[in-house]
């Protein structure tokens, strides 16, 4: 009879099999696995590029080229095509100004792919080196890295931001500058505690007891386990970057009025939402799928970098 082991050896074994794939598998065949393993990564995968591509394009187009690559100017206004209907001219309907919703919602990629960019490259990635080196090599490095984060969470982040837009005035500077500042030190503080339960494990002391050297152990083996931290943080600050810069532009405090923001549209659209819903429902529909596919691929690029979760997918 196959005993327990012998069981549990041919479960593991499986899981192996399936993971590590024959050398001359080729890569496509390997993503396909993936795919097939993980639709709902795969479908938060597909809507995180395109929102990056459109983002990128708006960016480049407006920024570089003073242009926008949408059917309609986003910012001209129609006095004769004022809150109309989705239709075949106007796929998305026109706003109470008569600007076509659908170039909006395309130019106010812009916007938030900007700031999710400046977060995550600015902010929680110089956060997460902070951490990594503060939770490693402790002492007068954590302290200096740990004491400024505490007194910069200790300040109200709402009334520092309310004091800029007074002195500087509203724009997409001022909110970029606000949101990396907090992803550094909020990168800071996750990547620390992961850091220091990594630095004690019992691997990293084998390491050193053969002979290898601080730079050789951050690199080689702390770094490389603490990158689905890293991953699922860098699709989190990017998500919530978007989610708060259209929470502020709908309250008014955020980019300047009339920009094209997928906030600005769904404030402008909700006292007319009872009559023309296609006003608040298509930018409500932007931001909810570009926050849940941040979120839901961060969750399954985790599970699949992360070995100890490898086996439950």
């Amino acid at each position: 009879m196959t005993s327990h082991a012998q069981i549990a050896t041919g479960v593991t074994a499986q899981t192996a099999e399936d993971w590590r794939m024959a050398p001359d598998t080729p890569k496509l065949v390997h993503y396909g696995r993936l795919a097939r393993r993980n639709p709902v990564g795969f479908l938060a995968l597909i809507v995180v590029v395109l929102f990056v591509l459109l983002g990128s394009v708006q960016w480049v187009a407006h920024d570089v080229f003073d242009t926008a690559v949408t059917p309609y100017e986003p910012e001209k206004i129609s006095a004769s095509e004022q809150l109309e209907g989705p239709s075949f001219d106007h796929p998305f309907g026109t706003n109470v100004k008569g600007q076509d919703m659908l170039s909006r919602i395309l130019a106010g990629a812009r916007i938030s792919f900007l700031v999710g960019l400046m977060a995550v490259t600015l902010g929680f990635v110089p956060g997460a080196i902070l951490g990594i080196a503060s939770g490693y090599f402790q002492r007068w490095v954590d302290y200096v890295i740990q004491r400024t984060g505490e007194a910069w969470t200790a300040f109200p982040v709402l009334f520092l931001y309310l004091a800029l837009i007074t002195a500087f005035g509203q724009g997409l500077k001022i909110i970029a500058l606000v949101i990396i500042v907090s992803s550094i030190f909020g990168g800071s503080r996750v990547l620390r505690a992961v850091a220091l339960v990594t630095k004690h494990a019992d691997y990293i002391e084998a390491s050193r007891t053969i002979g290898a050297t601080e730079m050789r152990i951050l690199f080689r083996h702390v770094v490389p386990n603490v990158m689905p931290i890293i991953i699922v943080g860098i699709s989190t600050v990017f998500a919530t970057s978007v989610l708060v810069e259209s929470t502020l532009s709908f309250l008014g405090i955020g980019v300047q009025p009339g920009t094209p923001s997928w906030g600005i549209d769904l404030s402008a659209g909700q006292q007319f939402a009872s009559y023309y819903p296609h006003l608040v429902i298509f930018p409500g529909i932007a931001i909810s799928l570009v926050v849940l596919g941040f979120n839901l691929l961060g969750d399954t690029l985790r599970d699949i970098l992360d070995p100890r979760l490898r086996g439950s997918i």
